[in-house]
């Protein structure tokens, strides 16, 4: 039989479909954990890409809105420089006119410019509308002027500080028709500028002092105050502010924050900087939406693939589980079990051939059955187990034959079919027996038995349980009653075993002198008025059991002698009366060998008297006589021999 070996479990797990299941988790999890993390990552990186790019389009329009107000401011005081009554003014050397003039220009201005300054050629401040109380232009304000004189349009602009509040400046100069002063004009950054160009960017928008390298002062702001008070505390200021991008945490919500510096103090005291900010979070949203999208997509991808696998695992599993069933059926002996596949695959051809196996076993078993009640089980698996050929093999076996005596007038007046009855019950105790000391019964002929222990299989204490066998069996017929007993003669020995026969009619059994002299030492039983006879060899063979010597003995058809003995008993069952009875059986024994007949035959007489068994002691006291009357030979070992079986 070929034994087909399979790893019982994976993982853990004895169910296949379990299996199914964890192999599906185990491919499809790092394939969607590897995409998801892909893509969230590209995600997060598109967002970074994109929140950085509004906050530099964001940048870049806070200059825009700078520039644009300078254009406009510029164009402003340009209007300025061709007004009538102001030329008129400036020409009469009127500062009064020239501040109302400034006055009126600003507010027709829309709040494009906050300031006007007017200086002559000589740098001296003729009006100021901030009201600084300059007398001369100086710092800055020299050096604008200084840049707009050197530059081929002749103007220039900057960046100041004016109340601590910065403003964008711009200079031009005054034609009267020839330059004859310059015009300086601003706007304020402040929250109205940051409030416009938030509208713009859609963007948080700060302008902040950075004193010392930190953050001083919020100088205008779209931040409400706790925010502003937030990012002074946060904002991170490095060596270059330009481009400078950090995160701020404003109440658990993130903002992306990018830093671009407006004006520097020449004496590098403070510095001017915005702070353009948009929420992460918000831009984030999105991101967030894909990925519980994304989450919920796998979800549904890993559900649907658990009922595909578990419609796959079902439709191997139910056929599997079918066929586990209709196996463990045929493994327990019911081989009309059918195995019903309907699937034309290759399950389908499996349970063909389950079905065909339990055919066959079936047949087999059939064949078994009818073989196990001709012959043993041992020998039925033997030879269906075998080649099945003519020959055998030596090997050493106990050979026991049991005989069952007053067997015909226990059946006496009984019909046919009841002595029938009656033998096969008898039959089918002592076969019990011998079965149950692992003996095999090698035939029956007619009330006796011919049993094997240590053929077909060997095995360790197969002398030994032909002794229990004969024990039991000898006490079982005691039960029977009516009168029967047994016969059991065991002999130890070499014997050729084998199918013995011819090539149409076989029969496994075993030959050889062995085999003669257990039959002879059964027969031998009645002449000794003994339940059994045990061969030297056999007592040799198991000596943990009581025996007594019964005789040295020539059978018939046999040149050497032979030691027989009874078997008593085991060791727990020996009384000290059986004990002292085999002791004074072996005195009297070897007296009578020793041709001492007179003392001889007192001690069987003596042993007549006191035990049970009279019929085996007179046997010696016969022979004792018979010697009396004409003496042995002088080379008599005290061996008897039988002339006939």
């Amino acid at each position: 039989m070929t034994e087909l070996s399979t790893t019982s479990s994976v993982f853990g797990f004895r169910s296949f479909r379990s299996r199914l299941i964890v192999f599906l988790l185990v491919l499809l999890l790092p394939i969607l954990g590897g995409i998801f993390y892909y893509v969230n990552q590209n995600n997060t990186e598109y967002t970074e890409e994109t929140i950085n790019s509004y906050l530099e389009l964001g940048a870049d329009v806070f200059d825009f809105t700078r520039t644009q107000q300078a254009y406009t401011l510029q164009a402003i005081t340009n209007s300025l420089t061709w007004d009538f009554g102001f030329r008129t003014a400036y020409a009469a050397n009127d500062p009064a006119t020239l501040f109302d003039a400034a006055l009126n220009v600003l507010d027709r201005s829309l709040d494009s410019a906050d300031m006007l300054m007017i200086a002559d050629l000589e740098n001296n401040v003729i009006i100021d509308t901030a009201l600084q109380g300059n007398e001369i232009l100086s710092g800055p304000w020299l050096s604008l002027v200084e840049q707009a004189d050197l530059s081929d349009e002749g103007r220039a602009e900057m960046i100041v500080t004016l109340s601590e509040e910065p403003f964008q400046i711009i200079a031009l100069p005054l034609y009267l028709p020839r330059q004859v002063a310059w015009i300086i004009g601003g706007f304020a950054m402040d929250e109205d500028f940051v409030n416009l160009v938030k509208e713009t960017i859609v963007s948080e928008v700060s302008i902040l002092r950075i004193q010392d390298g930190s953050p001083s002062e919020i100088i205008a702001s779209t931040l409400n105050s706790e925010r502003q008070q937030s990012l002074l505390e946060q904002l991170q200021v490095g060596e270059s502010v330009t481009d400078n991008l950090q995160r701020i945490d404003f109440d658990g919500e993130e903002f992306t924050t990018l830093l671009r510096s407006l004006f520097t103090d020449a004496g590098q005291q403070f510095q001017i900087v915005a702070a353009i900010q948009r929420s992460y979070d918000e831009n984030n949203e999105n991101v967030v939406q894909f990925q519980n999208l994304l989450a919920q997509f796998y979800v549904f991808v890993l559900f649907v693939s658990l009922i595909a696998v578990l419609f796959l695992a079902r439709s191997i599993t139910n056929p599997i589980s079918s066929l586990a069933l209709a196996v463990k059926r045929i493994e327990a002996g019911d081989y009309d079990m059918q195995a019903e596949v309907k699937s034309r695959d290759e399950l389908g051809e499996l349970a063909e051939s389950v079905n065909s196996m339990a055919a066959g076993l079936a047949e087999k078993e059939k064949v078994r059955d009818l073989l196990g009640k001709v012959v043993s089980h041992q020998i039925a698996e033997e030879l269906l187990n075998n080649p099945v050929e003519l020959g055998g093999e030596e090997r050493t076996a106990t050979i026991l034959f049991s005989d069952i005596c007053g067997f015909t007038s226990y059946c006496e007046g009984k019909s046919p079919r009841q002595v029938l009855e009656e033998l096969n019950k008898v039959l089918s105790r002592i076969s019990d027996i011998i079965e149950h000391h692992s003996g095999v019964v090698d035939k029956f002929q007619g009330d006796a038995v011919m049993a094997l222990f240590g053929a077909p299989v060997a095995g360790p204490d197969d002398t030994a349980n032909a002794m229990r066998a004969s024990l039991e069996i000898i006490a079982a017929l005691e039960e029977v009653g009516g009168g029967l007993s047994a016969c059991v003669g065991v002999n130890t020995g070499l014997v050729v075993a084998g199918n013995l026969g011819s090539n149409n009619r076989l029969n496994y059994s075993v030959i050889g002198d062995t085999v003669n002299l257990a039959a002879r030492l059964e027969s031998l039983t009645r002449y000794y008025s003994v339940s059994n006879i045990v061969s030297e060899a056999s007592k040799n063979a198991a000596p943990d059991f009581f025996y007594r010597e019964l005789d040295e003995v020539r059978v018939a058809g046999k040149k050497d002698s032979v030691r027989i003995f009874e078997l008593m008993g085991d060791p727990g069952s020996i009384t000290a009366d059986c004990v002292r009875e085999i002791e004074l059986f072996e005195q009297a024994l070897t007296s009578y060998r020793s041709q001492e007949w007179a003392e001889a035959k007192n001690q069987f007489t003596e042993l007549s008297r006191s035990c049970e068994n009279t019929a085996l002691f007179n046997v010696f006291l016969n022979r004792i006589a018979h010697f009396e009357v004409n003496p042995p030979a002088t080379d008599w070992q005290g061996v008897f021999t039988f002339g006939k079986k």
